[in-house]
């Protein structure tokens, strides 16, 4: 019996890690933003009906402030012997006195997770698990697709893998079966734009379009997109370290990243008049233009990029 601490955005390892320390039990799960560490500790301390140990899981403590910290670093001066209690969060400064409890009481795990060319390859060692052939390059679209989220990736891996019963994956079956969701379009649209490449902005409007999206609500996320993007580049510009965007924005950390390299292609002169732009667009949207909606979407796309482009 132990205590880990679970740090990064690496999901899918957090889980898989929780799995291994279950040994048939059912866990204690707490949510640190709705429950208080009282109740944790409680429920460590609690002896569990069968003998077999407890295993007790607290999600979210980045959210717990100081002092509840505090009350789960004295609890590790002396903790129950028949529990597993595992801590889980994004990250824990390497001076915060819960860090150092618990790596005197039990580990520490910094669980980062892979992106770019290392998920891919990761994808195409887990489709291999399956029975599966994905090539790399292959594998590199359909993370784009999902976004770069691992847990989706998993998904999607498992569904193909079923689908092609051990044969090759190819991009006709990404076509049939892994269509690019929500986010990755807007990730693509925007990336199109901050290069005023008027082409690939449409398409990724288009694929948008096909994904039942209203216009007004495409729209809504077009600025959101934008503003997000500008939030992102004040913080780099005021000195914030990748690793803190997430949290600050309030975005999954594959998020954050994304939005950090788009902050680079633009300035707030570019995002200013995106945002100009698409103001007036949804005021269109909403009464202002006798045009056909999906229309003005488009005319302000290309707007959008003949701005950028010059």
């Amino acid at each position: 019996m132990g205590v880990y601490l679970l740090l990064g955005d690496d999901e899918e390892r957090k889980r898989r890690g929780i799995e291994r320390l279950r040994k048939g039990r059912d866990a204690v799960i707490f949510e640190a933003d709705s429950r208080s560490p009282e109740e944790v500790v409680s429920a460590c301390n609690s002896a569990p009906l069968f003998g077999e140990g407890s295993l007790v899981v607290v999600r979210g403590i980045d959210a717990w402030n100081a002092r509840q910290k505090e009350l789960i670093t004295r609890y590790l001066e002396n903790p129950a012997q028949g529990t597993d209690l595992v801590l889980i969060g994004e990250k824990l400064g390497a001076r915060e006195r819960l860090r150092a409890a618990v790596e005197r009481a039990g580990e520490v795990h910094e669980l980062k997770q892979p992106t770019g060319r290392a998920l891919a390859r990761w994808a195409a060692r887990r489709a291999k698990e399956l029975g599966t052939e994905l090539p790399e390059d292959v594998a590199a679209e359909l993370a784009r697709r999902c976004s770069e989220d691992k847990l989706r990736v998993i998904s999607e891996i498992e569904k193909l893998s079923l689908y092609r019963e051990g044969e090759r994956i190819s991009r006709e079956d990404l076509d049939a079966l892994c269509p690019p969701d929500v986010q990755s379009n807007i990730f693509a649209f925007v990336d199109a734009l901050a290069e005023g490449r008027r082409r690939p902005a449409l398409e990724a409007l288009a694929r948008l379009f096909a994904t039942g999206e209203p216009p007004l609500r495409v729209v809504y996320m077009m600025r959101r997109q934008f503003r997000l993007v500008g939030r992102a580049l004040d913080l780099v510009q005021e000195g914030a370290a990748p690793r803190e965007l997430a949290g600050q924005l309030g975005v999954p950390p594959f998020v954050a990243r994304k939005l950090a390299e788009q902050a680079r292609n633009l300035n707030p002169a570019d995002i200013e008049r995106a945002l100009s732009v698409l103001l007036a667009l949804e005021s269109g949207l909403k009464g202002r233009s006798d045009l056909e909606a999906r229309l003005q979407v488009e005319l302000a796309t290309i707007e959008l990029c003949r701005e950028r482009a010059s």
